[in-house]
């Protein structure tokens, strides 16, 4: 392996999709690249990089004293962890630079099989605090990819307390949501962002919904592209990141074109030069890196969270979000139907096009978006290669199956590369990356490893998991969420064995001040910490555990793995210190291995994750039970499930100058949803319920230890009915949705 960049020397790492995109890169000035792994990366790829490719790359980027980097960053089904061994024992072999991840038991199974292999914190694992980088470290990892929501300010304040190498994204698509924290397009749409998946629900278009009792029949009003953020760019703020201490300057875009990367890549190569550059020289290579920006046809860019104040600046609520520019609009939709039916547009130009520019088709009403390459024009009935700006031209939308679009329709064209141009494109380097022979891994070893980590993991090759229900050692126990430690808990039809409670100012002052200690109270409290903690309430949350534990309090249960930090220092047991704690969903546990690494924490209850399908849930509980054998871990974990509440499908730092109070809003088919401010967040959540109560037999089987019932958002009594319905099925059933448990997580 090569070295690292010392850290007065900053990285510019660049994104490859594609061998001539990697190719392209390395021309245009990046000293390092990072590829995905192949089947387990958070981008959905055409086609993914083989083991040879990834070794030919390696070797090229170290011929020429670059670095390669594999981002291996998707969550791990159960029936996956075979494919994980297998490429983890490929990787070590290759000898990338570093492997990219954010499962926690990828983390289990490198650590312990391939320790050779340098481990990079994904910002998938939301790494917004020195607390959260400085444990990261202590469990094995050598980088940390910062959370895209944070400031050079506290940057620099992560850098100088955790002492551990900082990458920062520094260009590219930004999400709405915390990356690692989104579970939009899983649990309304069947497709996991944190599986590569994304359908990307932060670019539709929501229409706020009228307040008070007259929205009945008042329908939708105002509202646009609410949560669509423009593209972070941090060109400008490139010294700042360097007096962060910031090794790592990120590139997003490994779904991006060769183009893209090129002219990307060049303009922050010429705005690093203009660091050291001399006042007249700077300027003219920060107006030639500009330039180049101009080429990447990204969205409208801002400098995102680098700079406090400019928030204002990260979401224009009237763009629609889409990637690209905007050449025109499209006036009129024609359709001819058959087996071979066609389609074209009728569209007035904003912008100049020629034969070859690859173009997408956004419908607003539908957000539907098809993407094509320009192959005919017609301009007063004529053909023609290339219209200007102001004229109305009958586009043909070659490849788009009519079947998809509907009339009337409204929307826009968008041009999003210009390499098919012919004659126009600039050819890759003509250096071509040498194929490199690779031998694919032992099966029989990797028998050997599984058998060693767990004899109860199975899985073929195609990783359909074969795990067998079990039942709990002891009767599933219920866990119910409320508002704050004052409430009386309403009846229900089951015991309830703990209560769960925000750690907020609110609820913590009320108890201390004695409402919620009544001998009365039917269950111990869980003091619930958020996944989200930053820098400046870190100290604040130190001291509320404190006083909780001054007052009796042992129970917790973390949002984010390093909060155990919290309250043990690294490699010593939280029982130790008089602390029990559990973990939320939002570890995002969807394998056996990410459970045995959570119990080797300290753990003693961790939820699975919300996004689960049934067969990776049983296959999971049955392998992590199998592989529990006595002084393996202290004490058995228990495992929970998240069955009925309202959780929140984004969460965001944002909280931006056109959000309305409280106000809900419609997405175009039409679900709703509101806006849930919290201390540390703003979530946005359904109005519908999750639920899996009417599975809760099933799940008991399964061998879930513990199901957890929210009742905190909504009115109590309502909240009440509605489970005590769903457990019995009897009456009126409330409408709810399950996610992914009776399909696929995808």
């Amino acid at each position: 392996m090569t070295t690292t960049a010392p850290a007065t020397d900053m990285e510019l790492l660049a994104p490859a999709g594609t061998l001539a995109a990697f190719a392209a890169a390395l021309e245009a000035g990046a000293d390092a690249v990072y590829v995905g792994a192949p089947g387990l990366n958070a981008r959905a790829l055409a086609r993914d990089f083989t083991f040879a490719e990834i070794a030919a790359m390696t070797r090229h980027a170290h011929e020429q004293g670059r670095r390669l980097y594999v981002a291996m960053n998707s969550l791990v089904k159960e029936g996956e962890l075979r494919l994980a061994l297998e490429n983890l024992e490929a990787l070590a072999r290759i000898g990338p630079d570093a492997l990219i991840i954010q499962d926690l038991g990828l983390l289990h199974l490198a650590r312990r099989f391939f320790p050779e292999l340098r481990l990079h914190a994904s910002t998938l694992m939301t790494a917004t605090s020195s607390l959260a980088a400085s444990r990261f470290a202590s469990l094995g990892f050598r980088r940390v990819v910062l959370a895209r929501e944070l400031s050079l300010a506290e940057i620099r304040t992560i850098g100088e307390r955790s002492g551990v190498e900082l990458e920062i994204f520094i260009h590219g698509a930004m999400c709405f949501s915390y990356s690692g924290l989104c579970r939009f397009s899983s649990l309304h749409g069947g497709k996991s962002s944190l599986r590569g998946q994304c359908v990307q629900p932060c670019r539709r278009r929501y229409d706020w919904l009228p307040s008070g009792k007259r929205a009945a029949a008042a329908g939708g009003r105002g509202g646009g592209y609410l949560f669509s953020m423009n593209d972070l760019s941090g060109i400008d703020h490139l010294a700042g990141a360097r007096a962060a201490g910031v090794v790592s300057l990120k590139i997003e875009g490994r779904l991006k074109s060769v183009e893209y990367v090129r002219s990307t890549v060049r303009a922050y190569r010429l705005a690093l030069d203009a660091l050291e550059a001399p006042p007249g020289r700077r300027d003219q290579l920060l107006a030639e890196a500009h330039r180049c920006l101009e080429e990447s046809m990204g969205r409208k860019r801002s400098p995102g969270f680098f700079v406090p104040g400019a928030e204002a600046g990260l979401i224009v609520p009237r763009l629609s979000g889409n990637t690209g520019e905007v050449v025109g609009r499209v006036v009129r939709l024609e359709l001819s139907g058959g087996r071979k039916g066609a389609a074209a547009a009728q569209v007035e130009l904003k912008a100049a096009v020629r034969l070859g520019d690859r173009l997408r088709l956004y419908d607003e009403r539908t957000d539907g978006r098809w993407s094509f390459t320009l192959r005919r024009i017609e301009a007063g009935g004529r053909p023609v290669e290339q219209a200007r700006p102001g004229q109305t031209v009958r586009i043909a939308l070659t490849g788009v199956d009519p079947a998809g679009l509907r009339q009337p329709f409204s929307g826009l064209l968008f041009r999003v590369d210009v390499g098919d141009r012919p004659g126009a494109g600039r050819s890759t380097p003509a250096r071509r990356v040498a194929s490199v022979r690779f031998v694919p891994a032992d099966p029989a070893r990797i028998d050997r490893l599984l058998a060693e980590f767990a004899p109860a993991v199975r899985g073929d090759r195609r990783g359909a998991p074969r795990g067998r229900s079990r039942a709990p050692a002891t009767p599933t126990e219920w866990w119910l969420r409320i508002p704050g430690p004052e409430v009386i808990v309403p009846r229900l039809p089951f015991p309830v064995a703990r209560l769960l409670v925000d750690l907020d100012r609110r609820n913590l002052e009320l108890f201390l001040q004695g409402r919620g200690r009544s001998r009365h109270r039917p269950a111990p409290l869980v003091w619930v910490l958020p996944p989200v903690i930053v820098e400046e309430r870190l100290a604040w949350y130190a001291q509320a555990i404190g006083r909780l534990h001054q007052a009796g309090e042992r129970s917790f249960q973390v949002g984010h793995i390093t909060q155990i930090g919290l309250f043990t220092s690294p490699g010593t047991d939280p029982a130790g210190h008089g602390f029990e704690l559990a973990g939320d969903s939002t570890l995002n546990m969807v394998n056996s291995a990410a459970l045995r690494e959570a119990a080797r924490q300290g753990l003693r209850a961790v939820q699975f994750s919300l996004e689960t399908d049934r067969p990776t849930l049983v296959a999971a509980l049955a392998a992590f039970a199998a592989g529990q054998t006595p002084g393996s871990e202290p004490g058995r974990m228990r495992v929970g499930l998240a069955v009925y509440g309202r959780p929140p499908l984004f969460t965001a730092r944002l909280d931006a100058p056109h959000f309305q109070g409280q106000r809900s809003l419609a997405s175009p088919r039409g679900e709703r949803y509101y806006l849930d401010r919290q201390e540390e967040s703003l979530l946005v959540r359904p109005h519908q319920a999750f639920s899996l109560l009417q599975h809760a037999g099933d799940l008991t089987r399964a061998g879930v230890d513990y199901f957890v019932v929210d009742i905190s958002q909504g009115q109590l009594k309502r909240e009440c009915a509605e489970v005590t319905a769903l457990l019995s099925g009897r009456g009126t059933l409330p409408e709810v949705f399950s996610g992914n448990y009776d399909g696929i997580l995808a």
